[in-house]
């Protein structure tokens, strides 16, 4: 990937309480002193049905955080969002945490950009990290693992 100015990336849904991931992701962008963007991704089905007035909620509280929302339609969200992620240069990305049944989004996330940290942030606040391991951690897994 190539350098470029690096930003924070919140992936939001559609619904109206994305707004707490909003403000996750920009207390992540403030310490760092780099830009926030926020993507939302719908699938095509929603189309002209997507809520607009809950789009434009989400989309005032990204201005609000001096971010900017980019919203598209597509049927593969996680896929969508690892291209959004690599295009804004992002070296954090925040989610909501999945819920039952677990859609696979994080995971697949991870699995393709796994020297992103994710931080995923529960409908109370909690937020939880899936941090890289570091090739020197990696090193001494299996030396711990050998004897």
């Amino acid at each position: 990937m190539k350098k470029g100015k690096a930003t924070v990336l919140v992936c939001v849904t559609g619904q109206r309480d994305c707004d707490r991931l909003i403000r996750a992701g920009k207390k992540i962008s403030d310490s760092r002193f780099i830009p926030l963007q926020v993507l939302c991704v719908q699938p095509t089905s929603s189309g002209f049905d997507a809520d607009c007035e809950e789009l434009e909620y989400l989309r005032q509280t990204a201005k609000n955080a001096d971010a900017e929302m980019s919203v598209y339609f597509h049927d593969d969200a996680p896929l969508m969002a690892v291209g959004y992620a690599k295009s804004v240069h992002a070296t954090h990305i925040v989610t909501g945490m999945a819920e039952a049944p677990v859609n696979g989004f994080v995971e697949i996330i991870h699995k393709l950009l796994p020297k992103i940290p994710i931080s995923m942030v529960a409908k109370d606040g909690t937020v939880y990290n899936i941090c890289p391991v570091a090739k020197n951690d990696r090193k001494a897994k299996k030396l711990i693992l050998q004897n």
